[in-house]
């Protein structure tokens, strides 16, 4: 494939997301050209403060759903990142039109303009949501998909992404478009929403910083694998360059498990308030309402991006919640 990404020329839809953002810098500092695709509904132009001035950036403001604008976005690129798209727990369960519609018609689009050209490389931003409530971990590439009923909108997400699978496959299939699916587990770190439409880890972290208790639902027991954005990032620019990723979905996370209560405790710990605040349980119906359903575990098996890619966690959670926590303290005084 390619040795490394020294003048590549990479669309990133969603590059003023969370995780757009921080590929966007990465590629940049490799030697990439980045072109940005984002309607920043969600994202932030404060997000691309350190590359809008680089001079292999360039920003199109537009959305995936536009077929037009999609064209015109991928003119001229040797590959693709495809990361826009409608996430957050609350948006699920307020606003589930809206995530099927950008989710689903949006990668259409995108598959739609790749398939016209020659590309080298798509890389297509999936889930651990994909696997549902399966709670046989530690959940592999070839886990089952366990989801709770349709009228359950907590599931139209990871329904949103599963078409998709589909759909990259489909377009590999029938078109030969060399497709990579990265399926991320709970990335966290700077620039992540910290609104309630936003991580856990960044949520948490909001509350804290203004003295609120961190909000646990349920009974804090649930468990998630935490990965911190640098290690997300490592792996995502790897699938882009290796021959070997070729074809493949990958599980991209940490496999250390934590429950959340855990977590919240953890980050009262590093904000340094510990006797001050304690985690408070609420119920979940209300933070989300009726439709809403939670799983209790949640652990990817990385074996295969290890083999593959190389790939292997680097950052503890701990060193990545205080990175994490220190960057949120500066934008808070800032």
């Amino acid at each position: 494939m390619f040795a490394d990404a020294r003048g590549l020329s990479v669309l990133v839809t969603g590059g003023a997301g969370f995780i757009g953002s921080h590929l966007c810098e990465r590629l940049l500092t490799d030697g990439a050209k980045v072109t940005c695709l984002d309607n920043l509904s969600s994202g932030k132009l404060s997000n691309l403060s350190g590359v809008r001035r680089e001079k292999g950036f360039r920003l199109i403001k537009g959305d995936v759903l536009d077929a037009k604008t999609v064209n015109r976005a991928v003119k001229g690129v040797d590959a693709v990142c495809h990361l826009a798209a409608r996430v957050g727990v609350k948006h699920y369960v307020e606003h589930p039109i809206e995530v099927i519609r950008t989710n689903v018609f949006g990668t259409y689009n995108l598959l739609e303009a790749c398939r016209r050209k020659r590309l080298k490389r798509f890389v297509f931003a999936s889930t651990s949501e994909v696997y549902g409530k399966n709670s046989d971990v530690p959940l592999s590439e070839e886990s089952s998909r366990i989801l709770g009923p349709s009228h359950i909108d907590r599931w139209c997400y990871s329904t949103s992404k599963s078409i998709d699978e589909h759909l990259c496959h489909s377009y590999r299939k029938e078109y030969d478009i060399p497709l990579v699916i990265l399926r991320y587990f709970n990335s966290y770190g700077p620039r992540q929403d910290s609104s309630d439409y936003g991580g856990v880890v960044s949520i948490f972290m909001r509350r804290i910083l203004n003295n609120q208790a961190p909000q646990v639902h349920g009974d804090g027991n649930q468990t998630r694998s935490f990965t911190f954005i640098a290690d997300g990032i490592d792996a995502t620019v790897t699938s882009l360059l290796r021959k070997e990723a070729l074809g493949e979905v990958l599980n991209i996370g940490n496999p250390v498990e934590t429950r959340i209560m855990e977590l919240a405790n953890s980050i009262i710990r590093v904000a340094g308030k510990e006797g001050e605040l304690k985690p408070e349980l609420i119920p979940y119906n209300e933070f989300y309402g009726r439709s809403y359903e939670d799983l209790r575990r949640r652990v990817p098996d990385i074996s295969k991006a290890r083999h593959l890619l190389g790939f292997e966690p680097r950052v503890t959670l701990r060193e990545g919640l205080d990175l994490t926590y220190q960057w949120y303290l500066k934008e808070s005084v800032a």
